[in-house]
């Protein structure tokens, strides 16, 4: 009776190996994760993901699948630093007397791009000396407060801006009246300041920034 009883529990736990890994949990499928039953991949994990096959319990088994790698070069009108070591993103820069709000649109012609966001002097310097920015000519950048509650942000890149701990330089004037839009500018390259004025004010030069995508 004994012997019996063992065969029928070997068999058993033969039956559960045997089926290719159906009872085991695991996806069948390289580089994938089980989804829940009856419902797509990409409204359980995102549009990333895609359904590939079967999985534990016939519950769906979701593949990642990672964005091809396309390589880009700079937009018709932005190009590269010469000095590629201050930033890889790709700048252009326009001489031409309008209000924040006209250059955000300008800026906004081009897919992608974004008002400028200076990271830091070095980059500063890099893309006032390759677009020959004189000194005491401000530019606008994407800082702004155009919702006039006092928290500062770079338009569509979204990072933030404070006047208390600045990326760098030192802020020299700001329109308590209409704060909105920020501007900076050097003295001799070296000293660098940032001016928040009303977004109507109008600034001799905009510059718009693209961020490069490159495969690894």
């Amino acid at each position: 009776m004994m012997k019996w009883c063992c065969l029928i529990v070997f068999i058993f736990c033969t039956i559960g190996v045997s089926k290719g890994g159906i009872l085991s949990g695991k996806c069948l499928a390289s580089n994938g994760t089980c989804g829940k039953k009856n419902v797509l991949c990409t409204e359980t994990f995102g549009p990333e993901w895609t359904y590939t096959g079967k999985c534990c319990n016939e519950r769906p088994c979701c593949k990642f699948l990672k964005a091809p790698c396309v390589p880009e070069t700079c937009p018709n009108g932005f190009k590269l630093l010469s000095n590629q070591t201050s930033s890889a993103n790709c700048y252009s820069i326009v001489k031409k007397w309008l209000s924040w709000h006209e250059a955000y649109a300008k800026c906004a012609q081009t897919d992608g791009a974004y008002m400028w966001r200076p990271n830091n002097e070095q980059e500063a310097k890099a893309v006032f000396t390759e677009f020959n920015i004189p000194e005491y000519w401000a530019a606008w950048t994407g800082a702004n407060d155009i919702d006039k509650d006092g928290i500062y942000t770079f338009a569509v890149e979204n990072s933030p801006f404070t006047l208390k701990h600045l990326p760098f330089g030192k802020v020299n004037y700001v329109d308590l009246n209409s704060p909105c839009g920020v501007h900076l500018y050097a003295v001799a390259g070296v000293s660098w300041y940032w001016e928040i004025v009303p977004c109507s004010f109008t600034n001799g030069y905009y510059i718009c920034e693209y961020k490069l995508r490159v495969c690894p």
